[in-house]
């Protein structure tokens, strides 16, 4: 009988840690929310808000809290008070009023450069796969915006720089998170007269959609889109 007992008690003892895990890791490291927008987080007994913030009041059963001050905050989120601390990042959004709008837009984007948008294999003349831009650090989202010194700003000038080289070394300057960098690259022959890169690249976008609203304080609007992109 003792036996009995003393299972069913290991049992609820670790079904009550398993819930409070869980109710542990439900609980967010990061949170947007917008001023006086009320800060509310599933929680069980035990588990509590607290904030030294002087701009985040915290409700009577600490379930809740309420930032009345954009910015940067942090929650602290205690199991028994002391057993257990978890911090919570809040961004606090100030309060924004938008205009409905729902018009039909075309919009037109041109880079400074080509845009890297892929990577893919080619088949040389020899009829071996290659990857020419391979090690060369240039990823998708970089612009190129040189090559050999000459400045590019279509894809039909780097398609023609490309081809001029004959299959030797070329000179690639590129944009890689704000920063110029450089690298070689050895175009592959795909036919009596054609080198390529390995790279798809676009230097325009163009599509149509419908602008969703506008914001009269910055000027700002938000649109839904479909791009026909060139490569």
């Amino acid at each position: 009988m003792k036996k009995t007992i003393f299972k069913l008690l290991l049992v609820f003892l670790l079904l009550v840690i398993y819930i409070y895990l869980l109710a542990w890791q439900s609980i967010p490291d990061e949170l947007v929310v917008f001023e006086g927008e009320t800060i509310s987080m599933r929680t069980i007994f035990g588990i509590e808000i607290n904030s030294n913030e002087k701009t985040i009041e915290t409700s009577s059963n600490n379930n809740e809290a309420i930032a009345s001050e954009s910015g940067k905050k942090t929650l602290q989120v205690s199991l028994f008070d002391k057993l257990l601390t978890k911090d919570v990042e809040v961004d606090v959004l100030p309060k924004t009023t938008v205009i409905p709008v729902g018009n039909i837009a075309g919009v037109k984007l041109y880079t400074s450069g080509v845009l890297v948008v892929g990577m893919s294999q080619i088949e040389g003349i020899d009829n071996k796969m290659y990857k020419p831009y391979e090690n060369s650090g240039i990823e998708e989202g970089d612009r190129i915006t040189k090559i050999n010194e000459t400045n590019i700003t279509s894809t039909e000038e780097l398609v023609e720089c490309v081809n001029k080289s004959n299959g030797n070394n070329i000179k690639i300057t590129y944009i890689h998170e704000e920063e110029s960098k450089e690298c070689s690259i050895e175009p592959v022959q795909t036919s009596q007269d054609e080198y390529k890169l390995g790279l798809w690249v676009r230097d325009s976008a163009a599509g149509v959609g419908t602008v969703t609203f506008y914001e009269p304080s910055t000027k700002t609007f938000g649109a839904l889109r479909t791009w026909n992109n060139r490569y």
